[in-house]
């Protein structure tokens, strides 16, 4: 086991030591990168169920008369439509159109929303929306006393309702429930069905304890943040910092889907009219390789000897339930070399190796 003394601790830091878990760094926080082995625990929560600590992650709190109109200048999709307890996935966008995070939001009330942002950008995505606060708009950094737990795989439904009664058990997609001071919802970033549960750091143990007295007889384990990255990779997930960027814009990385341009106005919306209008120079591909080699963040594209673009994750997947072991990436190409099923190199380590473009995500669940 490792620990880094200037990396910040999680909540539950000695109970991952005591599992037996290989620390490492992530975004300045110590955390478990696995117990068993990335390979274990990555088909542990295809196949069943498995738990992850990611109180790293960062929690403002948007409220006040002023809140709404607020969040509709600030932020690229409708807020106006979500319904209290309900959640929408989004980008963060700069005015050049990049993207400053990728964040979900939560409304809590009409005047009050709850937003999940990227450990990494806590700092950065705070003083953003600092900078852009109107007379009617409190904006609170809850970060530090939250923890947050997910729990995901095809049993974790099960587990939540042995754990905590069907009532919880029973949350619709992208919906939540107040929980133990907190919210239990019904999202996830490993492409299984699962829970994500943010409650404040003094209950987070008991909540931990609960949830393996439930479910270690049913297969529940802890999952660190390796299988977390292959899990999400393989569900086509993007992860700041790899697919997105404050230089990549949202049509580039395919996540289009993600903005209202029927809104008058938001950071960056006249530059992504423009990209909408005469379409993108580069696209966020998934290619699968067909030479032997693993992919890795970084490593350049090329076609016919020239560099077309980049990766940003590749990895292993193993074997899970129907899904066959297979080395996989994603990155960015010109626009005209992203169409699937056309041949590409991948240099890894100074070699050209095969690969070809496939369609994303490389899984989806039933």
């Amino acid at each position: 086991m490792t620990t880094d003394i200037t990396s910040k601790k999680l909540p539950l830091h000695e109970e991952h030591l005591s599992r037996g878990a290989r620390m490492g760094d992530f975004g300045g926080w110590n955390v478990p990168l696995y117990y068993t082995s990335i390979i274990e625990e990555h088909v542990t929560v295809r196949t069943q169920v498995g738990i992850f600590d990611i109180s790293h992650m960062g929690e403002f709190l948007v409220e006040g008369p002023g809140a709404l109109a607020y969040l509709e200048r600030c932020l690229p999709r409708k807020i106006a439509p979500v319904k209290n307890q309900q959640a929408i996935y989004m980008p963060l966008v700069n005015e050049r159109g990049g993207m400053v995070d990728d964040i979900i939001l939560y409304r809590v009330k009409d005047d009050r929303f709850l937003i999940i942002v990227n450990a990494g950008n806590i700092e950065k995505d705070y003083k953003w929306f600092l900078s852009r606060v109107t007379d009617g708009v409190t904006l609170m950094d809850l970060s530090s006393e939250y923890g947050l737990l997910a729990v995901q795989g095809p049993a974790s439904s099960v587990i939540i309702a042995t754990a905590f009664g069907a009532f919880f058990r029973d949350i619709p997609r992208f919906q939540y429930r107040d929980f133990e001071g907190g919210i239990m919802a019904r999202t996830g970033y490993t492409g299984e069905d699962g829970f994500e549960i943010m409650v404040p750091t003094a209950r987070l143990k008991s909540v931990w304890d609960v949830l393996f007295m439930a479910g270690e007889k049913k297969g529940l384990k802890p999952v660190g943040f390796g299988a977390r990255d292959t899990l999400r990779l393989e569900a086509g997930m993007p992860l700041y910092g790899h697919e997105l960027t404050d230089e990549i814009t949202p049509l580039e990385a395919g996540l289009g889907w993600a903005l209202d341009f029927e809104k008058p106005a938001f950071p960056g919306s006249e530059i992504l009219r423009s990209q909408k209008n005469t379409g993108v120079q580069r696209k966020r591909i998934g290619f699968e390789m067909v030479d032997r080699g693993i992919p890795r963040h970084a490593c350049e594209i090329h076609k016919d000897g020239k560099q077309i673009g980049w990766v940003t994750s590749g990895s292993f997947i193993p074997p899970a339930g129907t899904t066959p072991g297979r080395n996989i990436g994603m990155g960015y190409v010109s626009s005209a070399e992203a169409r699937e099923n056309n041949e590409i190199d991948i240099v890894v380590r100074g070699h050209s190796l095969k690969a070809r473009v496939v369609s994303l995500p490389f899984y989806k669940r039933k």
